[in-house]
């Protein structure tokens, strides 16, 4: 049985997205999983973050990257470009492996016309994902891209990391109302697990106030662990390192993105008809 693959996406950028992509993905690891993570934003900032081994020359590291696979992927080619996670820690390097975002994804939008684009990246896994418990997709924070379009359509289901401010409400809002609305044409199966509250800070009247109201939106579950700010979060984005090396506060924070996976996990089942 192919793995859920899960689409991590919000239109408006800043919201954590690709932090929290990189929570999920670590606190799978930490639990047992296998984990495929699939960079599609060009700006490749998981594929950093995870220290994903990749060449050093600019020429070398387009080829061996999602931008070269994509522009007409050969079934299952997306296995000549995976490398793994560069943490030191085995429960990561053995655990995580990577295919690699670069700048050129940005290119993918001159090809758009071709027939059955958006399916490249369901294409270029078929088969190699098998290998994996988990597939999560790091999305660009757009909402009408062709990377979107491609990122969409190879997804099972999608979660929406909010930050619990008006923009970041709206900008997820304008995401479900996109799967709902392009379904017929995009991808008929892709449904929403969730939304998960993020760069969460409680003693902000405005945060509290938009995180009661979260639960009434669009009917969606809303996970009941908030990612709070904390500053072994910005580390982990700075230094490229795993939470749990970062002491007290980076261990409180990969708590936290284990209490979310642990509540995410069984609602992606759940969608996807696996329970």
């Amino acid at each position: 049985m192919s793995p859920p693959h899960v689409a991590v996406a919000n239109h408006k950028g800043g919201v954590g997205k690709t932090g929290l992509a990189q929570g999920l993905v670590t606190a799978a690891a930490e639990a047992g999983q296998r984990v495929l993570v699939v960079d599609m934003d060009s700006q490749g900032n998981l594929t950093r973050r995870l220290r994903a081994r990749v060449p050093q020359a600019p020429e070398e590291r387009a080829h061996a990257s999602l931008a070269s696979v994509l522009q007409r992927p050969a079934v299952g080619e997306v296995e000549r470009i995976l490398v793994p996670c560069g943490y030191d820690d085995p429960v990561y390097s053995e655990r995580i492996t990577i295919a690699p975002g670069h700048l050129e994804l940005e290119l993918l939008a001159l090809t758009a016309g071709t027939a059955a684009s958006e399916k490249r990246l369901l294409r270029a896994l078929h088969g190699v994902s098998d290998a994996f418990d988990l597939v999560v997709i790091d999305c660009p924070p757009q909402l009408l891209s062709h990377q979107i379009d491609i990122a969409f359509s190879a997804a099972d289901v999608l979660l929406l990391p909010c930050e619990p401010e008006y923009d970041a409400v709206e900008s997820a809002r304008r995401i479900y109302e996109r799967i709902d609305r392009d379904r017929h044409t995009l991808n008929p199966d892709l449904a929403v697990a969730g939304v998960v509250p993020n760069r969460v800070r409680s003693n902000l009247v405005v945060h509290q106030k938009r995180l009661g109201q979260m639960s009434d939106m669009w009917g969606l579950a809303v996970c009941p662990v908030h990612v709070t700010e904390l500053v072994a979060i910005k580390n982990q984005s700075e230094n490229a390192q795993p939470l749990r090396s970062d002491g007290t506060d980076g261990r409180k924070a990969a708590d936290t993105f284990r209490d979310v996976y642990d509540w995410a996990r069984p609602r992606i089942d759940a969608v996807m008809g696996r329970a």
